[in-house]
């Protein structure tokens, strides 16, 4: 009897998680260095795809943001300038957020110590049924003006 009580149950929470699984949306933040060049002095030490701010994913923001700063001797990311951003506000406040946690390494043994200027494109980009489509994209958005 207790188990016919139960089925019911079992079938909303069931029903409820494969909602819950159609309506899932994938990120992806795509780095693009503006004006790229072979002579960078510095390089992200952690070279995977930054994370998606889950306040922006919620939110279902998306975007770009460039951003120009500074990498000084030591590696660490200051004088972060919001060049442009779309929408203005949030996104340009989360790339800030992202660069300033970024660490930098000497992208050849003999240029420690020597600081560089760098400007980088963010591009903020949701969609699709797999991360392949939301990578996509962000490649195809990437190619359009940040303004």
């Amino acid at each position: 009897m207790k188990t016919l009580k139960l089925i019911p149950i079992f079938l909303a929470v069931a029903s409820v998680s494969a909602l819950a699984k159609n309506n899932m949306l994938y990120g992806d933040v795509q780095v693009t260095n503006v004006a790229p060049t072979n002579d960078f002095i510095w390089e992200r030490a952690n070279q995977n795809t930054p994370k998606y701010p889950i306040e922006l994913a919620r939110s279902g923001i998306k975007g770009c943001a460039v951003l120009s700063f500074n990498i000084s001797e030591s590696g660490k990311t200051e004088n972060i300038e919001i060049v442009n951003s779309v929408p203005k506000k949030d996104l340009g406040k989360y790339s800030r957020k992202m660069l300033q946690q970024w660490k930098w390494v000497p992208a050849k043994t003999d240029t420690e110590g020597v600081a560089e200027k760098r400007t980088v494109r963010l591009d903020f980009c949701m969609g699709g049924e797999s991360t392949e489509q939301s990578q996509s994209a962000c490649k195809q958005q990437a190619q359009l003006a940040c303004s």
